[in-house]
């Protein structure tokens, strides 16, 4: 567990998840990876130009959204009306734009720079998708790639046809890579995100990326309180003190002009923009950096911020809840012969060589299943119970590990639990 539940480099630029699934398989393809490769090699592949129509949606994106000096000529060309057959209706643009373009998908920002390279992959190792240093895949990551479709990945490749619509375009979400990155934020944000929407859920009006941000110095100042006492290194106090740092650094971009590169806007942008991704937060326009509250919403952070911790609600009511909000009316089934062959299902995904994996992916990724795939769910607290109580039964069948507080760590399965459990 997380000393805190808080991001360790939010920044403006983790605005679209999408752009994970690209980042994530090019990290699977090395048992190491830096920042420099995985950064420039996303930067480069979102931003190849290719030849397009000029449909109406990319014209409005154009227009809207391109609004640099150096889009000056594409604006140019977008500004009349379109022409049908005709050579002046081609326009050159980048992949990613064409994928932003898309009508369907809630928020059209989030544009990748070139100096993005440096910042975004950070996402990745703030959700706990890659390890520091080496940026090599983590579990959590080898879930999220395992969810991702080959025309998925293949989005931004070279060889990759770019289409604003259809099963392609990266920048729309399957419910099962919204669970898991839904789940992910809580896990490793949760302090903040928490705090964040308990103020935002008393908002009736829409609101704006700097209103939301005024509330970040307070928030990060309580969690900076609470989390002192529980210090235990060097590293943990550090990361107090740069939550204070943050907070300052914030309060005094209150009252300046909007330029979007403020403290504020860096920092907030990662706990609303990926929340519209998601579907839990509304925007009256794609293009504006301006939200809702809407039902979903409060389906979801209610119980949150209702629950004696982050950790009980994870284990105990993440499903149950995404349930709600996502509408899936799926029914709550936690006996043994829904939930193992989920399990086993997981299991096989997400085993090592030598056959052991993290029991809270295993759970994760097997409630990810079974909501999606089958007529129920269980939470993650019963996936663990049931393989507990197996073990009991079966000491031969199932091994676990612990950590030195005497928390199930990863788990091994000796012979297929399924067979062998009805055996």
């Amino acid at each position: 567990m997380e000393f805190i539940r808080v991001f360790a480099n939010p920044d403006r630029c983790m605005q679209r998840l999408g752009f994970l699934k690209h980042l994530i398989w090019r990290a699977s393809q090395s048992a190491t990876n830096n920042l420099s490769t995985l950064g420039k090699d996303l930067v480069n592949a979102v931003s190849q130009r290719v030849s397009v129509a000029l449909s109406p949606y990319l014209q409005e994106y154009i227009k809207t959204a391109l609004t640099d000096p150096i889009y000056k000529n594409l604006r140019s060309m977008a500004a009349g009306p379109l022409e049908e057959s005709s050579d002046k209706s081609i326009v050159q643009v980048e992949k990613q734009d064409i994928y932003l373009a898309d009508f369907d998908i809630p928020s059209r920002r989030g544009k990748l720079v070139k100096e993005d390279w440096r910042k975004y992959p950070y996402l990745a190792l703030d959700l706990g998708q890659l390890r520091k240093g080496t940026y090599s895949l983590l579990v959590r990551g080898q879930s999220f790639l395992s969810l991702v479709r080959e025309e998925e990945r293949k989005a931004f490749s070279m060889v990759g046809v770019a289409s604003p619509n259809g099963n392609s375009n990266p920048f729309r979400l399957t419910m099962p890579q919204r669970l898991l990155l839904l789940f992910s934020i809580i896990d490793r944000d949760g302090d903040v995100i928490n705090r964040l929407y308990r103020k935002l859920l008393s908002l009736c009006e829409p609101f704006t990326d700097r209103e939301a941000g005024d509330y970040l110095p307070e928030i990060y100042r309580a969690i900076a309180k609470e989390s002192r006492p529980k210090a235990r290194s060097g590293d943990d106090l550090s990361r107090i003190q740069k939550l204070l740092d943050t907070a300052t650094k914030i309060e005094a971009w209150k009252g300046k002009p909007y330029t979007g590169k403020g403290a504020r806007e860096l920092t907030v942008t990662v706990r609303l923009e990926p929340l519209v991704d998601l579907g839990l937060l509304s925007k009256p326009d794609s293009f504006a950096y301006r939200y809702q509250i809407a039902e979903p919403t409060k389906t979801f952070f209610e119980p949150l911020i209702k629950s004696e911790s982050i950790e009980h609600f994870l284990h105990y009511c993440f499903f149950d809840a995404s349930n709600k909000v996502f509408n899936l009316n799926r029914e709550h089934r936690a006996d043994r012969e829904t939930v193992l062959p989920e399990i086993q299902k997981a299991y096989t995904v997400l085993k090592s060589p030598l056959g052991y994996a993290p029991i809270l992916e295993v759970a994760l990724l097997a409630g990810i299943y079974s909501i999606t795939d089958s007529g129920s769910y269980f939470e993650i607290s019963e996936a663990i119970d049931t393989l507990k109580s197996l073990q009991k039964e079966r000491p031969t069948l199932i091994r676990f590990n612990v950590d030195r507080w005497g928390a199930l760590t990863v788990v091994k399965f000796n012979s297929e639990i399924i067979r062998e459990a009805e055996g």
